[in-house]
């Protein structure tokens, strides 16, 4: 009987597994580029310059850990014969995604590869007259994924004319793309009282509690549900089990190659939509406090990006001024922690508002919008006839709304803009040529 409702539950899944229900994966979102329905610029102006800035593409999981930790409770469970019928399926499935992912932590995924090639594809066909062979400079983190995005992204690009710079600074002095690192204050924030009363909210919260429980009660039978609750590991099991439910979704390449095509919402039979909801709600909460607007969008989190925003405008001065030493385009491949924060100091609509109250933030911030894998920011320089240049910025690659005066939206005139954020970076007490190592120590 056992092994015909597995087997019904396996056809169910198979069936229904390309459901148009939301996913709810947070940071963890496969890229998906937009509608290239852009705004025309204004007669007379071409684009000339790139400044990029993108999180990694789609990738395995980081380390060793919800892969691991729900497996070994799948068999302890199995072992005391107290799985149900889709935990057996569950198990199987699991087991499938953690043999997928050995050995191949911080890489990105063929998922991840197709992102970053696409974004590069469609920048080389999209931007054409910016790619006169002056240069590319390229800049990574030491983390492998970057690098292997870097790589993925250059291949989609296609074939260059002009020289490479490729350009890596140790992690410990990485202030443009690692700047998060760099600052003893907002280390402390992350582990400070704000956040961990804003998140412990939520884990008292009784839809916590609730949500684990109906994920057990699917997967075990009711004497190990008791057990699991009982001693706390109930919430931490759900949790990393959507933890691996969310990055399926970026091995679907892997797990296709080895016959298992519907594998990446194959775990979504644990979860009702309430369930991912809930999930999803608490996974981002964390994410829009550490590395998004919060509840200050001038606040710690927000202000160690100063010098990412300083190295955009420093670049597109020197294209300014200089044309002829300038490089085409500036390609830097970081981390979401980088990307939300300057999100949110650019004062990007929908990727800035700070709430009072946690509970809130879903309101105005979600981040499988604003920092799904392999999530990107762009600035493009275009210059007309009469020498003026405007800016068009993207994030991941829609126009978006900035807090910038312009009568030809989505593009600003250069001098605007500029006088903009150097005057945010001076609220910082910062600027276009200070030691950002010294701002980043020194924040408070």
């Amino acid at each position: 009987m056992m092994r015909s409702q597995l087997m019904f539950l396996l056809c169910l899944y198979v069936i229904t597994g390309s459901s148009s229900q939301l996913p709810y994966l947070g940071t963890k979102t496969p890229y998906s580029p937009p509608p290239m329905d852009y705004t025309s610029p204004p007669p007379g102006y071409r684009p000339v310059f790139i400044s990029h800035v993108g999180r990694h593409g789609a990738r395995f999981l980081t380390k060793a850990g919800a892969d691991q930790q729900v497996t070994e409770v799948l068999a302890v469970a199995e072992k005391r014969h107290v799985l149900t019928s889709m935990g057996q399926l569950v198990a199987v499935i699991a087991g499938r995604l953690q043999a997928a992912g050995k050995g191949n932590y911080e890489r990105i995924t063929l998922k991840g590869g197709e992102e970053q090639s696409g974004l590069g594809q469609r920048m080389r066909d999209l931007y054409a007259p910016v790619f006169t062979g002056r240069g590319l400079e390229v800049v990574t983190t030491w983390k492998l994924r970057t690098q292997q995005s870097a790589e993925a992204f250059l291949k989609g690009f296609g074939k260059y004319p002009g020289p490479r710079n490729d350009q890596r600074a140790p992690d410990s002095m990485d202030t443009t793309l690692r700047f998060y690192d760099l600052s003893p204050a907002y280390q402390r924030y992350k582990k400070g009282g704000a956040v961990k009363a804003s998140l412990d909210s939520l884990d008292k919260d009784a839809r916590t509690p609730a949500v684990a429980r109906r994920v057990c009660e699917r997967l075990f039978k009711e004497g190990f549900v008791q057990e699991l609750m009982a001693s706390g590991k109930g919430v931490a099991f759900a949790d990393d089990l959507y933890d691996l439910y969310a990055i399926a979704w970026s091995m679907s390449g892997e797990l296709s190659a080895a016959g298992h095509p519907e594998d990446k919402e194959g775990l979504r039979v644990a979860f009702s939509r309430d369930d991912l909801e809930w999930l999803d709600f608490r996974s981002g909460a964390a994410d829009f406090l550490e590395k998004g607007p919060g509840f200050d969008s001038v606040g710690i989190q927000v202000k160690v990006a100063a010098p990412l925003l300083a190295d955009f405008i420093n670049s597109l001065d020197k294209a300014v001024r200089q044309p002829d030493s300038a490089t085409d385009a500036i390609l830097r491949f970081t981390h979401a922690e980088a990307i939300a924060p300057f999100a949110a100091l650019l004062g990007i609509r929908g990727a800035s508002t700070p709430v009072r109250s946690i509970y809130q933030y879903h309101d105005h911030w979600q981040a499988g919008s604003i920092i799904p894998l392999s999530a990107n920011i762009q600035w493009i320089l275009y210059t007309g006839g009469d020498g003026s240049h405007l800016v068009k910025v993207l994030l991941n690659e829609k126009e978006v709304v900035l807090p910038v005066a312009t009568r030809t939206w989505p593009y600003y005139r250069w001098e605007d803009l500029r006088a903009y954020y150097v005057k945010k970076l001076f609220f910082l007490h910062t600027g276009l040529r200070e030691n950002m190592e010294a701002y980043l120590r020194g924040l408070e």
